[in-house]
């Protein structure tokens, strides 16, 4: 919304407008010419062209200006319908302020509404075309003052009585004049005048009773919900903001929105000569509308040329056929608002070098009388074009006719290099990839030639394990390793190429990076890069610059030096399991080795604090998949059961390919139990003796194998006899389970069975300790015959 301008000063009889907003420069460089049209009373157009710099390089913005003159005047009697209008007056408190509240010498604002009013009334009144004035006074709420009516002097009467008080309630005034408007039928064209001098703060509820209810956000969306609906009927709104420029007491914003919205116009005033002028103005519109129509710029430009992107306005245009670029104004309303229109087209040359004329612009429109008209604008003028590219950093490449390249650095435009490597004209200049480090330059001869700034692969870098020893083999080693001394990059510019400064020569190269398996990129310092484990891990080395961005914040890596390596710093995993069913015959150690990564190369068993040990390396030792077998027997200081017998502690070691050794989390420990054992001895009886009366038995040397055991710190308690129990029968063969009774002591009497002189007894002793390992011992067999020496 712009204040109202002073209006063009143009004679005409019957006069139409609505405002033409355009933006307005000032115009430089070339001496302007006009195209111009003589005044027919059917209005016209004359016009100026002017181009502010002509010596361009390739793909430098060329602007090509314009100024349309709209002028003429409009001699063409017109009749129409006749015209409803509602004159919707704010009357709210403010309206009782002086035009500046803050400056008592300007006058008050509703008497300027009154004294600006009498232009619209005796406009209607002088053009006597049956159009009717309704007037809707608003404050807190809308009150209808007069209905549609011809008699513009009782209007202006109303008008004059207008007095002010209240809140400001748009939102009613608008509803109030749509039902003024609806009900004065369906055939006059229907238009409201909105004035007010302040924000919409009272909005009127239909579904709650017409309630008036206060809020500036609600206050403001109902206005716009009545713009809303007016639009859909066909009413065009004018809006006018009666506030002193940039004052905050108005909300443009919601005038602009409600007036775009119905295609109606926004004005401002802030005095009573303004306001009338807009009065006068929409009048005008209202009275005998006229405009100049489809008015179009064509502007022929040379071949190469092309418009610049996102540099034009919407309306500009480029027509393929032709080659013109086209400039679509539109239609421009009278009276005008605007003395003049200013235009711009934004050109890029991309072609060769060379002087290109620029032909003459051509403006077509149809005028108020509709006829076809035309003008040309000539320049006289052309537009000479050399080499030169920047990139996207700023920098300068320079192609001249004798086949140098230069390149100028961005922050200073300092000549970094020249290359010479052909004796004819440099024809085009182009960046291959999107980080322009790659430039290839053609030659009008049809050949070319490729670039590339970047670094080249470093030459040499040094690889370390995980000990610090440098890896010069494949296969695994103690991870993890460690890139460090990369080197041996260098730029890959031409041999011809002569430097200007050290840019691209002894500060080229800013620092090296390095990538792990195609991760992210880190920038090498002393201590080096590290290389994680893994099998075949793959590693990039490279180097950046900063010459080719010209700016430290925008590192370009060049070639890539790869590699791969195979490191394991973690170890293997190692457990262990037994198999010790009779520990008398002997026991079997199973050791399982594993790791993720190398494999395992050794194991190594370790007993009783490390006194008694076992490794791979032993042929005794078996090895089937993960898992290594052998014997407690093939263990020096285990050949023999009673040295097998009792606790151990058992640690495990197991070395991988890639060096790293690792061990269980702690000693364990296990037992090798014979259980315990013991004798029965006859008391005065040998073995083969024969007895004529009971043998007293008792039990003798009993041995309890596996004792208390103490490994540092660590105690293993040994076993107890935890019950002692016999069986006496007469034949060979193992006790059942039932038939075993528990020995109270350590004697028992064996005699022969009731009525019984002779016969041979066995007597079972079964021996269970804490662990609860039972042993039967062997039998003690007594010999009877009672009657032996009867003979």
């Amino acid at each position: 919304m712009h204040w109202f301008p002073k209006l063009k000063k143009k004679s005409a009889i019957l006069l139409a407008a609505a405002l033409l907003t355009s933006s307005a420069s000032s115009l430089a460089g070339t001496s302007s010419v006009y195209g111009a049209e003589t005044d027919n009373g059917c209005l016209a157009i004359s016009g100026v062209g002017n181009v502010p710099v002509t010596s361009v390089e390739r793909n430098q913005l060329v602007t090509i200006n314009y100024t349309l003159d709209p002028n003429g005047t409009h001699t063409v009697t017109q009749t129409r319908d006749p015209v409803d209008i509602a004159f919707v007056a704010d009357v709210s408190g403010s309206m009782d302020y002086h035009m500046d509240k803050n400056n008592s010498q300007t006058p008050i604002r509703i008497d300027i509404l009154k004294s600006a009013s009498a232009t619209l009334t005796n406009k209607f009144k002088t053009v006597n075309m049956g159009d009717r004035l309704g007037l809707i006074k608003f404050s807190s709420g809308a009150t209808k003052v007069l209905d549609l009516s011809t008699n513009y002097t009782n209007v202006q009467n109303e008008i004059n009585k207008l007095s002010a008080g209240g809140s400001t309630n748009i939102d009613d005034g608008l509803a109030k004049a749509k039902t003024m408007l609806t009900a004065s039928g369906t055939k006059p064209v229907k238009q409201i005048i909105l004035l007010t001098d302040g924000k919409a703060t009272v909005w009127t509820d239909e579904n709650d009773g017409n309630k008036q209810k206060s809020g500036d956000v609600s206050a403001a969306n109902a206005a716009r919900a009545d713009a809303d609906v007016l639009a859909g009927l066909g009413i065009k709104v004018f809006t006018i903001a009666l506030a002193t420029p940039g004052s905050d007491e108005i909300d443009l914003d919601l005038l602009q929105y409600i007036a775009t919205k119905t295609g109606g116009t926004a004005y401002q005033a802030s005095s009573t000569s303004q306001l009338s002028s807009i009065f006068d103005n929409i009048a005008k519109t209202i009275e005998a509308p006229a405009q100049l129509k489809n008015v179009t710029l064509r502007q022929p430009i040379p071949s190469g040329f092309i418009l610049a992107p996102g540099e034009n306005a919407s309306n500009v245009s480029y027509d393929t056929a032709t080659h013109e670029v086209v400039v679509n104004v539109g239609n421009i309303d009278f009276p005008y608002v605007q003395d003049t229109i200013d235009l711009s087209i934004k050109v890029i040359p991309d072609t060769a070098a060379g002087d290109y004329p620029l032909q003459d612009a051509k403006v077509t429109y149809r005028d108020a009388c509709n006829a076809n008209r035309q003008f040309n604008i000539s320049f006289n003028t052309q537009l000479s074009v050399s080499i030169r590219i920047v990139d996207k950093y700023g920098n300068v490449y320079i192609g001249n006719s004798i086949g140098e390249v230069q390149r100028l650095r961005n922050r200073d435009k300092q000549k970094q290099w020249t290359i010479k490597n052909k004796s004819v004209a440099v024809s085009d200049i182009r960046f291959v990839d999107t980080d322009h480090s790659v430039v290839r330059i053609y030659y009008t001869d049809g050949t070319s030639e490729q670039w590339d700034l970047k670094p080249s692969a470093p030459a040499s870098y040094e690889l370390v394990d995980g000990n610090g020893k440098s890896i010069t083999t494949t296969g695994w080693h103690m991870g993890p390793g460690t890139i460090r001394s990369i080197a041996g990059s260098t730029n890959q510019l031409p041999s011809s190429a002569v430097y200007a400064n050290d840019d691209f020569s002894t500060s080229y190269i800013a620092g090296y990076e390095n990538a792990v398996n195609d991760g992210n990129w880190t920038t090498q310092t002393e201590q080096g890069a590290t290389i994680p484990d893994g099998n075949s891990v793959n590693f990039q080395t490279r180097a950046f610059t900063y010459a080719i961005s010209g700016s430290t914040s925008i590192p370009i890596a060049g070639a890539v030096a790869t590699g791969n390596v195979s490191l394991d710093s973690t170890g293997p995993m190692v457990s262990w399991s037994k198999s010790i069913e009779n520990p008398t015959d002997d026991g079997i150690i199973y050791v399982t080795a594993t790791d993720n990564l190398s494999p395992v190369t050794s194991v190594k068993v370790w007993f009783d604090n490390k006194t008694i040990s076992i490794s791979s390396s032993s042929p005794k030792m078996k090895k089937s998949g993960n898992t290594y077998a052998f014997r407690l027997s093939d263990v020096v200081g285990f050949e023999t059961a009673d040295k097998r017998a009792g606790w151990h502690q058992i640690q495990l070691e197991a070395t991988s390919m890639g060096g790293t050794t690792s061990t269980a989390n702690s000693p364990e420990y296990f037992v090798v139990n014979p259980g315990p054992s013991a004798v029965l001895k006859g008391v005065n009886y040998a073995a083969g003796d024969i007895s004529d009366k009971p043998v007293s038995v008792i039990v003798t040397d009993e041995k309890l194998p596996v004792t208390d055991r103490t490994f540092g710190n660590h105690t293993e308690k040994g076993f107890t006899l935890k019950g002692m129990y016999y069986v006496i029968k007469q034949s060979a063969t193992a006790p059942e389970a039932g038939e075993w009774k528990q020995l109270a002591s350590k004697r028992l009497t064996v005699t022969t069975k009731t009525n019984t002189t002779s016969g041979t007894y066995y007597v079972f002793l079964k021996l269970v300790d804490s662990s609860n390992i039972e042993k039967v011992q062997e039998p003690l067999v007594i010999q009877f015959d009672t009657e032996q020496y009867n003979n």
